[in-house]
């Protein structure tokens, strides 16, 4: 019975499970989607475990600071303060019953914080504050002032013109994330299709399929096959990372605004993704051997750092112009959409001329593999392959 499978489908489908096999890529992936899960889950529990204290004081002066303390602690702080004699705190500190105990000496004007074998430094900085604020009290009360009409500490509100510090915080991160995703899911799918081009010229398997199917086919095959196991990993860490944010008990800030964007990075990244495909198809066939692409790589792989340094360090005008820049974009936009200070039109237009750059880039790399594929004398530059006949 005649098949009616398409050709490039056959190829496509036999990219994917050669890879689905691959021992080291399972590995790989698995590791990553742990390394994803761990990291939310080790900052869910940092972020939510409430630091606890339990502190002696050894006389009046010291309970007066604790009880400062006590006061100006922060809400996810539990501090618990009691009175004891000096050879009763020191053997609650050994006995592990007391973090720490509080002393005074030099008639209340010097404290003495001491651990059984060193202080939280969260605990002494409070101790220290706490100190500072009530020997203040005492000088401006022996002064026959009044501690409450000295200004605030917070008299000071530190603003900024745009966005907010969380916000900021958060496209970093995001910023970071994306470009390493784009940047990995290059190299690990778009190497092997060079290296594979290169492999069926080695063996000459290449010339038994074109006897088969057509080049055109053969080259369709092995990028879709890779563009879908790139797509089905970049969806797989993306979605199992928001899934654990959101389960996660940590209330993590613009986490809908990151699951919006996480959208558009998908699409940018298909587009983005495909112009590398081609690129890694032209280059695999001008190559013979894979040293050949080794030295011939430098290009592409130029562009992935230059796009890994956008997405951690550009900024303001560099970062629009990168994200109208085709490759640079799948990166710089979906950073500029985290901000929430983008027209509609703007991803568009980028996405437009993205799509554009990869058909015109593919229907070049098409046009080089079917002249160089089958050449065996030695590698080529791009200018002795357009002399070749087809």
């Amino acid at each position: 019975m005649k098949t009616t499978t398409p050709a490039w489908l056959i190829v496509a489908l036999r990219e994917v499970e050669t890879k689905l096999r691959d021992k080291a890529f399972i590995i790989s992936t698995i590791g990553t989607l742990l390394v994803i899960i761990g990291s939310i889950v080790v900052s869910s529990i940092l972020g939510s475990r409430t630091a606890e204290f339990a502190v002696a004081a050894t006389d009046e002066s010291s309970y007066e600071v604790l009880d400062q303390v006590q006061k100006d602690k922060p809400g996810d702080m539990r501090l618990s303060i009691a009175k004891a004699t000096e050879p009763e705190a020191r053997q609650q500190l050994a006995d592990g019953e007391l973090d720490a105990m509080l002393s005074s000496s030099n008639g209340s004007q010097e404290y003495s914080l001491t651990g059984y074998d060193g202080v939280d430094e969260q605990l002494s900085q409070l101790v220290a504050d706490g100190v500072d604020t009530v020997l203040t009290d005492r000088v401006l009360s022996s002064a026959g002032l009044d501690a409450t009409s000295l200004p605030a500490a917070d008299a000071l509100a530190v603003s900024q013109l745009q966005g907010d510090a969380d916000r900021n915080s958060m496209v970093k991160a995001m910023g970071f994330l994306f470009s390493f995703l784009f940047y990995m899911a290059a190299l690990l799918f778009g190497m092997p299709i060079a290296n594979s081009v290169i492999e069926e010229k080695q063996n000459r398997v290449v010339e038994i399929l074109a006897s088969t199917i057509r080049l055109r086919q053969l080259l369709t095959g092995k990028i879709i096959g890779n563009v879908i196991l790139a797509m089905i990993q970049l969806l797989v860490f993306l979605g199992v990372g928001l899934l654990a944010a959101y389960l996660s008990p940590l209330e993590i800030p613009f986490l809908g605004v990151v699951s919006q964007v996480a959208g558009w990075f998908v699409v940018f990244f298909f587009g983005g993704f495909l112009v590398l495909a081609g690129a890694w198809a032209a280059l695999g066939s001008l190559a013979t051997r894979t040293e050949d692409l080794q030295q011939s790589s430098g290009p592409v792989v130029t562009v992935l750092i230059a796009v890994l340094f956008i997405g951690l360090y550009a900024k303001d005008g560099f970062l629009v112009a990168a994200s109208y820049v085709p490759i640079a974009s799948s990166v710089a936009m979906p950073i500029r959409l985290l901000s929430g200070e983008v027209a509609l039109w703007e991803p568009i237009l980028s996405l437009a001329v993205l799509l554009a750059t990869c058909w015109v880039v593919l229907l070049f790399a098409e046009k080089i593999y079917r002249r160089a594929v089958m050449h065996t004398g030695g590698s080529l530059t791009l200018r002795k392959a357009l002399k070749l006949e087809v």
